[in-house]
């Protein structure tokens, strides 16, 4: 059974964050570049269609609320445009963890199959069937998250200035759980196990998230490599773990 490294709380939490960026030197020292060029580029179209689609609808919508003149309706369509881009940096944020799980993930394939031969000398397989029924699986958790972080955000909005504490880290939770998850469809037989698997990677999934997000906040280029680099870090961060010398049947 695989088992982190590390018991301290912090350190945990640390090597998780620091295990995005040995995804990414990880990758570029074995040159596995084309294994991410097709999901990296989907990542982009979709980030992009969200961002853009969101950012629209919002700001139209609430223009349609006044029309004024002069140097107010100036300053109203400052304030629009304002407000209208922080709604849709989160709502990218979250329905792209929803999305990029279904429409990504699955593209990096190829990918944990070279790291899992680089490091274990061949790649784990799963059966056709089990893809079928992780991919139900898969749609399930992410409408599930999708509505734990509407809920959130709704509880959010009592905290105050405390209310992007807990966004940040509930939306880095889930980020770093999609990187996660795609792994441990290989490893668990049952989603039950798969869960009891994530509370025990819980720290080194908070830490990989928040390295995923604070990436997503650079345009373009976060939305290019954190499907890539969070998924080769997870994977760097489970294998490489106490039992790493021992291949996962």
């Amino acid at each position: 059974m695989n088992l982190p490294k590390q018991q301290n709380f912090v350190l945990r939490f640390w090597s998780g964050f620091g295990a995005f960026w040995q995804g990414f030197q990880f990758m570029g020292k074995h040159r596995l570049w084309p294994y991410v060029l097709l999901p990296s580029l989907l990542s982009v179209v979709l980030g992009l269609l969200l961002l853009a689609g969101v950012y629209t609808g919002v700001s139209e919508g609430i223009l349609q609320l006044w029309h004024g003149r002069g140097v107010w309706a100036e300053l109203y369509e400052t304030g629009v445009s304002l407000l209208a881009g922080a709604i849709a940096l989160f709502a990218t944020l979250v329905i792209y963890q929803f999305l990029g799980s279904l429409l990504i993930i699955p593209f990096l394939g190829p990918l944990l199959a070279q790291v899992e031969k680089i490091l274990h000398g061949q790649a784990i397989e799963v059966s056709l069937f089990k893809d079928f029924q992780n991919a139900f699986v898969g749609i399930w958790i992410g409408i599930r998250d999708l509505f734990l972080q509407i809920f959130c955000l709704f509880i959010s909005l009592l905290l105050g200035p405390l209310q992007p504490v807990l966004m940040i880290t509930v939306t880095s939770h889930f980020l770093g759980r999609s990187s996660f998850d795609f792994l441990l469809e290989k490893h668990t037989q049952t989603l039950k196990e798969r869960q009891a698997k994530t509370k025990t990677w819980w720290l080194e999934i908070q830490g990989l998230g928040l390295a995923e997000f604070l990436l997503l906040l650079i345009p373009i280029v976060g939305i290019f490599v954190v499907p890539a680099s969070g998924l080769v870090g997870a994977a760097l961060l489970f294998y490489q773990s106490s039992d790493q010398h021992q291949k996962t049947p």
